[in-house]
């Protein structure tokens, strides 16, 4: 590879941490259950609503907590909430080993956490990122009602 266009590309993806985009961003934590239990694997994301700055912010869920520093943060302001599952039950579907595994055991379901669209790619949930506030949010999701 020519060494300028190296150069070119170092620069270039240096610049796209969110840290350095000038955004006033804040850290944010908090808990996700699904029917009263902690959400074991999943991924929570702030979405800026119409006007808001930066891009969508995804943080992981582990054992039902999410937490994320100021500067990979979500940007301050009003945003719509995502959260879904990243639970396969021990056996993902490009995973050859598994699917032996699967066979072997005879198992015919797995137990897998699927989120309904009404808390993802469906969500009304929203709240407000701010500098002045601890930005501790808690979901508690269940199959009937949206927060």
């Amino acid at each position: 590879m020519n060494s300028r266009v190296l150069i070119l590309l170092l620069f270039v993806c240096c610049g796209c941490s969110q840290s350095g985009d000038g955004i006033p961003r804040a850290a944010v934590e908090g808990h996700v259950t699904w029917q009263g239990v902690p959400l074991k694997q999943g991924v929570i994301r702030f979405v800026p609503l119409a006007g808001g700055q930066g891009g969508k912010t995804s943080i992981s869920i582990v054992d039902g907590t999410f937490k994320v520093d100021a500067p990979h943060g979500p940007a301050v302001g009003r945003h719509r909430i995502e959260i879904e599952s990243t639970d396969d039950g021990g056996f993902a579907m490009d995973d050859e080993t598994a699917l032996t595994r699967l066979k072997e055991s005879r198992i015919r379901k797995i137990d897998v956490v699927v989120i309904p669209p009404i808390y993802n790619t469906q969500s009304q949930l929203t709240e407000t990122i701010s500098v002045d506030s601890p930005n501790h949010f808690e979901f508690d999701l269940t199959k009937t009602n949206r927060r």
